[in-house]
């Protein structure tokens, strides 16, 4: 039973890797969508995604709660207390940070069209956008290993490396998408100025340039 279940934990643990890297590089690329109606599309198909990601995730999740259930602790040890956490906290983080961000792009651009405004841009550009589906490819990836690796009783200073190598990584991509968001940044403020040194936009407060009343 054991080796059932490790081979649909397993299994299902690289389709998730595989969905949410996909995840990832579609949300990078909407922000390449040029207009309203195709980020609309675009936001459609994420969802849906995201949506494969969760059925993915609750089969591995359903893979060690079975283990838990029929098994000895040393058989799902690690998995209750590593491999559900690498998925199933950057999963949440999804569902609470980007899950929301897209369904206000959608019902933004669900009656507009043209170009995307600077709100839709500004969304697009912040890094809870695209980390969650990073982290979760991530999460599942190490999983992945940590369970090929694993003896049984599990070993906990065996399973540090992999461990340290998904903060190394996880570091490596926040600082990443810093350096990404500085362009985007800049775009933000010089738009902010050219709006603010707009004669439309500014009030004429000089005494000299005030009408004087005429006597």
């Amino acid at each position: 039973m054991y080796s059932y279940l490790a081979i649909i934990e397993m299994g299902f643990s690289l389709v998730l890797f595989l969905s949410a890297w996909l995840a990832a590089r579609q949300a990078l690329r909407l922000r390449r969508s040029g207009t309203a109606e195709r980020l609309h599309r675009k936001t459609r198909k994420l969802l849906l995604r995201t949506g494969l990601m969760t059925v993915t995730a609750f089969i591995v999740f359903g893979a060690v709660i079975a283990m838990v259930s029929a098994l000895p602790s040393r058989f799902w040890e690690d998995r209750l207390t590593l491999n559900m956490p690498l998925i199933g906290a950057p999963l949440l983080a999804v569902w609470f940070t980007t899950v929301p961000m897209l369904w206000t792009l959608r019902k933004q651009t669900e009656r507009t069209g043209g170009v995307l405004d600077r709100s839709a841009i500004q969304q697009l550009g912040s890094r809870l956008f695209v980390l969650p589906y990073q982290a979760t490819a991530l999460g599942a990836a190490t999983s992945f290993y940590i369970t090929v690796i694993s003896p049984i009783p599990y070993d906990k200073l065996k399973l540090s490396a992999p461990l340290m190598v998904y903060v190394v990584v996880m570091i490596g991509l926040w600082l990443h998408h810093d350096r990404r968001l500085t362009p985007i940044r800049e775009w933000l403020r010089s738009r902010h100025e050219e709006d603010a040194a707009d004669p439309a936009n500014l009030q004429l407060t000089d005494p000299e340039s005030e009408p004087r009343p005429r006597y």
